[in-house]
């Protein structure tokens, strides 16, 4: 065969292809252009595991005053289950099949928010491998006043203005209700299979590293407590003669400085004179008398 003979259905195969491309480019562009950048009201919901590849995604419920979202919203699933195989999944839901009243849901990615309701800005639309999803920035976060008159928020029933604001026990009953079952939501979420298993992983290795870690603490402790009294005690050898010697020369000082001070202050009185007696000497011979004068 001749590459003249292939070079038709080469062409036509080629053709095909780069009219898919086109076509896949073209849609992306237009659905682009019609999502971005718009604002809308809606309620951060849950965060929900798809599957094991595409892991944890945050449900926005679509408010039903956004009427015109909600249409083009749907509109876009349409030309992307048409534009896309099968196996990509969108991250464009109708509310019923995910267990809410009837809307429209936005399974996105959103970091570091409380949930409740928000204003939200599409920021762009991402095209992966495996999923397409509509990425958003929470604006403003909405206040408990404004949920008065958008029973969708808290996912109550549409009623007249009147009839809510002369009811507010029926409006706290369905926020509780509301309440509850977002933690009874949250609490099926977190409990599944996979988190159970990495948190017993997760606590048995906390065990482990807490004996581990203990054991060796209290190794080096008494390692440190006989060298410390090892060396205490050879401190104190040591220095026994010397701190004797520093207070008997203490004593020494000490005790002069006293002798010294007593010195000084003692009092200096003479000694008492003892009593003389005079004694008288006789000559034991007599003297030369003349005794003519005598007679």
């Amino acid at each position: 065969m001749s590459v003249s003979d292939q070079s038709p259905s080469f062409n036509s195969s080629q053709s095909i292809t780069y009219d898919n491309n086109m076509e896949t480019s073209n849609t992306r562009l237009y659905i682009k252009e019609m999502l971005k950048s718009k604002i809308f009201l809606g309620r951060y919901l849950e965060r929900r595991l798809i599957d094991e590849s595409i892991g944890y995604r945050d449900v926005v419920l679509v408010s039903a005053a956004e009427v015109e979202l909600k249409r083009q919203l749907l509109e876009v699933r349409q030309m992307l289950l048409s534009a896309y195989p099968s196996n990509h999944w969108i991250g464009i839901a109708e509310s019923e099949t995910l267990g809410y009243p009837s809307g429209v849901c936005l399974l996105t990615e959103i970091d570091n928010e409380p949930l409740g309701p928000f204003w939200f800005q599409i920021r762009n639309i991402k095209f992966r491998v495996s999923e397409i999803i509509v990425t958003l920035i929470c604006l403003r976060h909405i206040t408990d006043s404004y949920l008065e008159i958008e029973p969708i928020l808290t996912g109550g029933h549409e009623k007249p203005l009147s009839k809510i604001l002369n009811t507010p026990t029926a409006i706290s009953e369905s926020n509780l209700n509301e309440t509850f079952s977002e933690v009874i939501i949250n609490v099926k979420n977190a409990f599944t299979l996979t988190n159970v298993k990495e948190l017993l992983a997760f606590i048995f290795a906390l065990i482990v590293a807490t004996f581990t870690g203990g054991t060796a603490f209290i190794n080096f402790l008494g390692n440190f407590i006989l060298a410390f009294i090892r060396e205490t005690s050879i401190l104190i050898k040591n220095s026994t003669p010397m701190f004797l010697g520093f207070l008997d020369f203490l004593s020494k000082i000490v005790g002069g400085f006293y002798i010294l001070v007593a010195m000084f202050f003692k009092p200096n009185n003479p000694k008492p004179l003892k009593s003389r007696r005079s004694i008288a000497y006789y000559n034991s011979q007599p003297q030369n008398c003349d005794y003519r004068d005598t007679f």
